[in-house]
């Protein structure tokens, strides 16, 4: 699997590119189409590149954005990361494990396997991508792609803990309204962290218990009407009245058991 990882990748780096002159990239392209032309900047011992990639139906298409080339090689195996920022988070986009290359892109639940293509790196023009990228770099698409959007990342997991409130309501028989307490919850937490999944125990195991009792069923109808996901120091949820305030952390573990037995002995 392609690694996702958290690196910071100063912005600044970018317009410290308009004075980099360019040398000879390489293209490498998959079997539907897909490519990706790799194109170092100058002097090649800093690690600097600039990518450019198309053909594979993402967000990323056509747009050519700076990169660190990563080495994580071991004694038994060669492996290189080509690493941007994408949305605030470290990224890779293009992987190398010993001499087999792979493309990974958004929106793609797969990588794409890709080769190196002699006839595309021939006609590949380094200095025509360069311009591209500062051209993108000049007029902001860069910056927007780059820069982290915490309302849209907000939203993603709205939406899934939405869907786990939808599940929770329709087993129980109840109208439940939940939320998670964004206010809690940091810029850095919300790129490191699964949000949704960190809350959704909170209303997945309330499910369950409807699901195979009835008595839980009804227990939850009259004693559960809303329930607020926030991200604290410790496990430790507690009820004020009908409310019940789902307080986790990032060190939680086993939050489906640790809700079962925290709802046998509170509802």
């Amino acid at each position: 699997m392609v690694a996702v990882f958290v690196t910071t990748l100063l912005l600044g780096a970018t317009s410290s590119l308009a004075a980099s002159p360019v040398e000879a990239g390489k293209v490498y392209s998959g079997s539907e189409g897909e490519e990706v032309a790799v194109v170092p900047l100058s002097p090649r011992s800093s690690k600097k590149y600039i990518l450019r990639v198309q053909g594979t139906g993402s967000e990323l298409d056509g747009k050519v954005l700076p990169f660190e080339l990563k080495d994580w090689s071991t004694n038994s195996t060669e492996q290189h990361n080509y690493v941007t920022q994408w949305k605030g988070r470290g990224y890779t986009v293009l992987y190398m494990r010993n001499s087999s290359y792979e493309l990974n892109v958004p929106g793609r639940a797969k990588e794409i396997r890709v080769s190196f293509d002699e006839k595309r790196t021939k006609a590949l023009n380094a200095e025509e991508v360069y311009k591209q990228h500062q051209k993108q770099q000049a007029d902001g698409t860069l910056e927007k792609l780059m820069a982290f959007d915490r309302k849209g990342e907000m939203a993603r997991h709205d939406k899934d803990y939405g869907a786990t409130l939808q599940e929770m309501n329709n087993a129980c028989g109840t109208s439940v309204a939940a939320s998670i307490d964004w206010s809690s919850i940091t810029d850095d937490q919300l790129k490191e962290l699964s949000i949704s999944g960190y809350c959704e125990p909170s209303l997945s195991v309330l499910k369950d218990l409807c699901t195979v009792s009835n008595v839980a069923r009804q227990t939850v109808k009259e004693k559960v009407k809303q329930v607020s996901c926030r991200l604290g120091a410790s496990l430790e949820p507690k009820f004020d009245a009908q409310r019940l305030i789902w307080t986790t952390s990032r060190d939680a573990s086993n939050q489906e058991t640790f809700a079962k037995k925290f709802y046998k002995t509170n509802l």
